[in-house]
């Protein structure tokens, strides 16, 4: 199971390639949304036992994720941004792959795919990576994975997983933030 910012590896990629056809902000958040369930729907179910149901689903790509992923990359980042810089000046770490991503507006309509994007990705990797992904909650009822649940549950699986996507992620964080 990768850790949640490990999610990003994919969309990354996209926004150094097209870094004027996407919002790095909104890919970014929207890969990391759907591990926040438990925080954002607790409070509404009243209960941790949720789990993964609707942000691990289509229908939560598609709704709650999607406005959480927008707000956050278009209102909450800007405005942390602006009290990071007053402790931490000079901006540098602003900077992803030659970008300022804090001033990189995009139009609303790049903002809302990229945010859509970064959550179909998220889908995407946790079906190889979890057994129990309910994609099309609440429609049906029975989760979804790619892989057998034996190699799903395995530890070495889980732990290979991490340890390359760890790499990947450090090697990216290395090559294009702060240039």
């Amino acid at each position: 199971m990768p850790l949640t910012p490990f999610h990003v590896l994919p969309v990354w990629p996209l926004y150094v390639r097209w870094p004027k056809r996407w919002d790095l902000l909104a890919l970014s958040f929207g890969c990391v949304m759907s591990d926040l369930e438990v925080i954002t729907v607790y409070p509404i179910v009243g209960t941790w036992e949720a789990g993964r149901g609707i942000m691990h689903s289509l229908l939560g790509v598609f709704t709650v994720n999607l406005v959480l992923a927008v707000v956050a990359a278009r209102y909450l980042a800007p405005w942390l941004a602006v009290r990071l810089d007053r402790r931490f000046p000079g901006k540098g770490w602003r900077k992803f792959a030659g970008h300022d991503v804090v001033t990189d507006r995009k139009a609303w309509t790049v903002t809302i795919g990229s945010a859509i994007l970064g959550g179909l990705t998220h889908l995407g990797l946790d079906l190889f990576m979890h057994y129990d992904t309910p994609l099309f909650w609440p429609w049906r009822a029975v989760p979804i994975s790619a892989l057998p649940l034996e190699i799903a549950l395995n530890p070495a699986w889980n732990v290979g997983i991490e340890l390359v996507a760890g790499a990947v992620f450090f090697w990216m964080l290395w090559r294009w933030v702060g240039k």
